[in-house]
């Protein structure tokens, strides 16, 4: 006000020019402060600023300019000092009271702010940003105080409805007031629909309320708004994956969206490979977890791919990738540990010994290790280190039931200790009584201890306990064998040889031929008695199925669904696109039903005669027709039905002859064992000019039949 008052008395005398020039240079400082300003160099902006009031020191609006952009860059002091000047130059206008309380604020003067902000709303009812400081300033120290000024500013800037509201909305939150809380975002969201934050704390609110269907209704609208979120298109695959929608293919849809914009994205590469893990599709898995930008930083990551690679038959992989992590993580005993099992499962034992041991060096007392360690040199035959790892386990915890039992069936299976090796899986025993494993490792001490009645009873408790496990079907075969009952013996070795692994099956292989001499000519009876006892005759079964048939020279493919219902009831479905029904065969009580259909070329009474042959002869197979009324010959079973002829090993059948109609040939194959019922996979049928093969869908099938195997008696 002086400068420009000299200025204009200037203009009278010849001090004009200079005064002019002087004006002149202080708006270059000061529109030069601007600019930079805008650029980001505030220092520099700043220092123009101070040029500025230099030469205007007089001027208001530069002082506000400066402490504006002192405060934004948290040079209070200066900004506190040109707040002074301002109020003391301008003390009735009620801007620069809201500037001096945002400095006082800044100061850490929380009452002198308040009083600014206060003094200008009086000054100025109309003064919309100092009730909204005021709102702010009681935010945390008194949240109702906070919204009624809110309420207020509202009344002075209705435009700004879509964020008080929400900023309303996150006082009640503070508070505790949940109906306040979705009231005010619900009103926000109608001010403004396109305002993202508040639709994200109403999802969040609806999360945290367990009302998952309203809190994705909100983040499917919030994706049409952000189609390329990452983290909002996790987050909900994530919610779709939760126990509380458990719906892991609407889960996959969001996270291969996600995947698609990033190929490294963390949470889609996460969920994509656990997702692909319970499909046991292992090479999927792999595939999206090698790409996640977590993987370099996470062991634990790191660890789950080894194992997808080991699922996947790629231990040398796995290896790789584990020891490359254990060089990333020396001090990871987990990265070690699960090293060390895969060097064992490689055949590489000294390396798995010697990882074992390095994780023992950096702590003693990992279970684990040590339980491996001792494991492991007891099937190298190692067995004074053996005991002395379980002794030190047993020393840590008297009571663990799995380490009782281990160090007693190692002593007794080797006949040492025999007294202190019982009395150990007594007491594993005594924790559990119903532990399968350890009622065989009590049978089997008896056994080596010559107590044979005891160990009978022992191992019939076992059998029941665990009738899939093949070492405890051995023992059971030696332990009758001492019995001197060398036909239950040999049933019990035909159960361990079947529930073995193929490459496994060797030794059983051999002690079923030791006992043939002994079983004579029972043998027959046995054998048939076994395929009974595996064939699930009695139980209804349902399941999806391709079928492929050949038709002269015609190939036909089709999807097919097959049911058997005790004791007689069959039908094979041929369905068409969408799984609509095409053809039926059906056979009840004894009576066959053939849909018609034309095929070109083919007569449908040839073609219904063959239809019925192939219907029955599935299911004289599911009803357990081919073992009845049969008499033994080497290899091959005989009825006046049909003969059955088993493989090499005499451990089902493997192709089967219709006498009445010495046209057809059935022949089963790939046999798996479904709850320890023998299924074949494939069934193939040949008939003059005709083939068919009926291949079941092993992870689509409706079987609820439990084989509770048991010792004959």
């Amino acid at each position: 006000m002086i400068k420009k008052l000299l200025c204009t008395l200037a203009l009278l005398s010849a001090a004009a020019p200079l005064c002019a020039a002087a004006e002149k240079e202080a708006y270059l400082h000061f529109m030069n402060g601007m600019v930079q300003e805008r650029k980001g160099n505030y220092d520099v902006a700043l220092q123009e600023y101070r040029r500025t009031m230099l030469l205007d020191p007089e001027s208001v609006f530069v002082y506000k300019q400066a402490l504006n952009l002192a405060l934004h860059i948290g040079k209070v002091e200066e900004a506190s000092q040109w707040a002074e000047f301002v109020v003391q130059r301008d003390s009735a206008t009620a801007d620069n009271w809201v500037l001096y309380g945002n400095v006082r604020w800044a100061k850490g003067d929380l009452e002198g702010a308040r009083k600014a902000f206060e003094r200008a709303a009086e000054m100025d009812p109309s003064a919309h940003e100092a009730v909204y400081q005021l709102a702010s300033l009681w935010s945390s120290r008194n949240p109702e105080k906070s919204v009624d000024y809110l309420k207020k500013y509202l009344e002075l800037k209705p435009e700004d409805a879509a964020e008080v509201y929400y900023q309303i909305a996150v006082l009640y939150n503070m508070k505790g007031n949940h109906d306040a809380v979705k009231a005010s975002l619900l009103k926000s969201k109608a001010a403004d629909p396109y305002y993202p934050q508040p639709r994200y704390m109403l999802a969040n609110f609806y999360e945290t309320r367990s009302d998952t269907a309203a809190a994705l209704v909100e983040y499917a609208e919030l994706m049409n708004l952000e189609p390329d979120n990452r983290e909002l298109l996790g987050h909900v695959g994530e919610l779709y994956a939760g126990p509380s929608v458990n719906n892991l293919p609407e889960a996959e849809k969001y996270f291969l969206r996600a995947w698609a914009l990033d190929k490294k994205d963390p949470t889609a590469c996460f969920w994509l490979s656990v997702i692909n893990e319970q499909r046991r599709d292992f090479k999927a898995a792999a595939s999206y977890l090698e790409t996640s930008a977590a993987i370099k930083d996470d062991a634990g990551l790191a660890l789950r791919l080894a194992y997808y690679y080991t699922q996947g038959g790629g231990y040398d992989r796995a290896l790789a990738l584990l020891e490359k992590a254990s060089l990333k993580w020396p001090d990871n005993e987990e990265i070690l540990y699960f090293l060390a099992l895969g060097y064992d499962d490689t055949r590489r034992t000294p390396k798995a010994l010697e990882t074992l041991r390095a994780v023992l060096r950096k702590n003693p007392d990992n279970h684990e290790a040590r339980m491996q360690l001792a494991v492991i040199s007891e099937r190298t035959g190692d067995m004074a280190a053996a005991e002395t790892n379980f002794r030190y386990l047993l020393a840590k915890k008297p009571d663990n039931a799995n380490v009782m039992n281990y160090l007693g069936y190692s002593l007794a299976d080797r006949g040492l200790k025999l007294d202190e090796a019982e009395l150990l899986i007594l007491g594993a025993v005594s924790l559990e009584p119903g532990n399968g494993a350890y009622l065989d490792s009590l049978a089997w001490v008896k056994h080596r201890r010559g107590n044979t009645a005891e160990a009978l009873a022992g191992i019939k408790r076992a059998v029941s306990a665990v009738p899939d496990d093949p070492i405890i079907w051995a023992h059971a075969g030696d332990i009758l064998t001492a019995a001197g009952e060398p036909q239950r013996a040999w049933l019990a070795w035909k159960n361990s040889w079947l529930l073995e692994k193929p490459g496994k099956r060797a030794a059983a292989a051999a002690r079923l031929k030791d006992l043939e001499p002994k079983v004579g000519k029972a043998l027959p009876a046995l054998e048939l008695a076994y395929l009974k006892s595996f064939s699930p005759a009695a139980h209804e079964f349902s399941s999806f199925a391709k079928l492929e048939g050949k038709l002269r020279g015609k190939t036909v493919k089709f999807d097919a669904i097959v049911h058997y219902a005790p004791p007689s009831d069959f039908s094979l479905t041929v369905m068409g696109p969408l799984m609509v029904p095409l053809w039926k065969a059906r056979v009840a009580n004894g009576v066959m039903d053939l849909d018609s259909i034309a095929i070109k070329d083919i007569d449908s009474e040839t073609f219904s005669y063959w239809a019925s042959l192939i219907a029955g002869e599935m299911k004289a197979w599911f009803a357990g027709e081919y073992l009845a009324a049969a008499t033994w010959n080497n290899p091959c079973l005989g009825s006046a039905v049909r003969e059955v002829c088993l493989d090499d090993a005499l451990a089902w059948p493997e192709e089967i002859k219709n006498k009445a109609e010495g046209k057809l040939t059935f022949r089963p194959g790939n046999y798996f064992l479904k709850n320890l019922y023998l299924f074949p996979e494939t069934m193939e049928f040949k008939l003059p000019f005709v083939s068919l093969r009926l291949t079941l869908d092993r992870e689509q099938m409706n079987f609820g039949g439990v084989n509770a195997l048991k010792l004959a008696d």
